[in-house]
């Protein structure tokens, strides 16, 4: 299955929370190899991400009580560091929203299982009931 970035990186968290939990042997092994398989394309996202960052030469503020985050530029000028900023966000909408390779895991879930929806959300596509 295609996901995008951001589902990756959404669902890797989901993930962690249901690696906290004890479940059966099989279902643990395979949460386990979906966050591997999340994890190598997170770290792929990462490595795009830092690299645009040097590029545009971006420093990333914290993010206000909204959630949203501040990009500054060290470029020189101000129409340079305005330019730069611009084009580094529209780079990094089209990453996020890029598919990743193909994930194939599925999570076999006990149905007895307590897991708040926010948890199950993100990794929805990936889960089965057993």
């Amino acid at each position: 299955m295609k996901i995008t970035y951001r589902t990756a990186i959404e669902a890797q968290h989901s993930l962690g929370t249901l690696s906290s939990i004890n479940l059966p042997i099989k279902t643990s092994l395979e949460v386990a190899k979906l966050a591997l398989d999340m994890e190598r394309e997170v770290n792929a996202f990462i490595k795009v991400r830092e690299q645009l960052i040097k590029n545009y030469k971006i420093k990333i503020g914290l993010a206000n009580q909204d959630g949203q985050v501040e990009f500054t530029s060290t470029n020189e000028g101000e129409r340079e560091k305005e330019e730069a900023v611009a084009d580094f966000v529209v780079k990094i909408n089209e990453l996020v929203n890029t598919e990743t390779e193909d994930i194939t895991g599925k999570i076999h879930l006990p149905s007895d299982i307590i897991v708040s929806p926010a948890t199950l959300k993100p990794i929805l596509a990936f889960v089965e009931l057993s």
